[in-house]
């Protein structure tokens, strides 16, 4: 990727997480950079493309910064606790406009961040529920289904159209889901540690 691609990238994301896409042209995004719209064009054949870049770009950055998250030696709790966390301040960066704009004016763009967030977060949980498990600090049940039912709940909840229908910011959809599902998968032992870690009062 050139330079120039590489710099159009970086200030629509910022524009786009601020301001979300569907209000926001090509001639203001070429106005404010003090660069031509044909220079735009001459590195994205619309702004389709370019939202679809600016969403690759903002999750593969994101997921390399979970995948440093992940890689701390400590109990299974606070990992998935550190994870919920990272998520969370991924999901703060983003005005909920942005999501909107996505889930409603590009659905095939959502359907790519939803098969995203869907695959690697089946390859987080994977790991810390048998880590988790082995510490004896969540349930003895199937790994298999605590990811679906993790999975399922995060992507119903944390999904622009039922926190706007609710009047949710993302944020506390998140927090509120994975309160009760921590709750409901682990051990008295488990349970203990994530009271001390405090958890609703660092995300």
């Amino acid at each position: 990727m050139n330079e120039e691609k590489e710099k159009i990238i970086s200030f629509a994301s910022q524009k786009f997480i601020r301001e979300g896409f569907y209000k926001t042209t090509m001639d203001e995004i070429a106005s404010e950079m003090r660069i031509s719209k044909k220079t735009i064009y001459k590195n994205f054949s619309s702004k389709e493309e370019l939202v679809k870049f600016v969403a690759k770009n903002f999750f593969d950055d994101n997921v390399s910064k979970i995948d440093e998250v992940l890689k701390i030696q400590c109990n299974a709790v606070e990992k998935l606790v550190r994870l919920f966390e990272a998520v969370g301040n991924i999901i703060v960066k983003i005005n909920d406009k942005m999501l909107s704009d996505i889930h409603h004016y590009a659905p095939e763009h959502w359907k790519e961040i939803d098969d995203f967030r869907t695959r690697k977060m089946s390859s987080f949980l994977t790991g810390i529920i048998n880590q988790g498990q082995k510490e004896g600090y969540f349930l003895k049940l199937r790994p298999e289904i605590l990811i679906a039912v993790f999975i399922a709940s995060i992507r119903s909840v944390v999904n622009p159209e039922f926190t706007i229908n609710n009047r949710f910011t993302m944020i506390e959809a998140l927090r509120g889901s994975i309160e009760i599902l921590m709750n409901g998968i682990m051990t008295d032992k488990g349970k203990k540690i994530f009271k001390k870690l405090n958890y609703g009062a660092k995300i």
